[in-house]
């Protein structure tokens, strides 16, 4: 049996950096599928959201994955940040700024 040496410490809050690298993963595949089907033209886009939804296979839950995985992008940035601040000390203050300043950019973009 191999065992392996762990801080005793760890617990499940410590998985939110990689739930956040699938999700955002799930989000550029999700944003590249729905830019093939969709049109940014004022007299198109309700065309071409008519045809994501009732002629492409699986279109619905293509923009509904990819609308679902946003919110949850969020929820779970907001979830790894009040952990950080939780489980941080004081030496690490450039580290909570700079992770301030980022998740302001994504709310910026979002």
């Amino acid at each position: 049996m191999f065992f392996q040496v762990m801080p005793t410490n760890i617990n499940y809050l410590f998985n939110f950096g990689i739930i956040l690298f699938v999700i955002l993963v799930i989000q550029i595949i999700s944003g590249i599928l729905l830019v093939f089907f969709f049109i940014n033209l004022d007299e198109y886009i309700f065309i071409s959201l008519n045809h994501l939804y009732y002629d492409v296979f699986f279109g619905v839950i293509l923009r509904n994955v990819h609308c679902i995985g946003a919110n949850l992008f969020f929820l779970f940035l907001f979830l790894h940040i009040f952990k950080a601040y939780f489980y941080s000390n004081s030496k690490n203050i450039m580290v909570s700024i700079i992770g301030i300043l980022i998740m302001k950019l994504m709310l910026f973009l979002a």
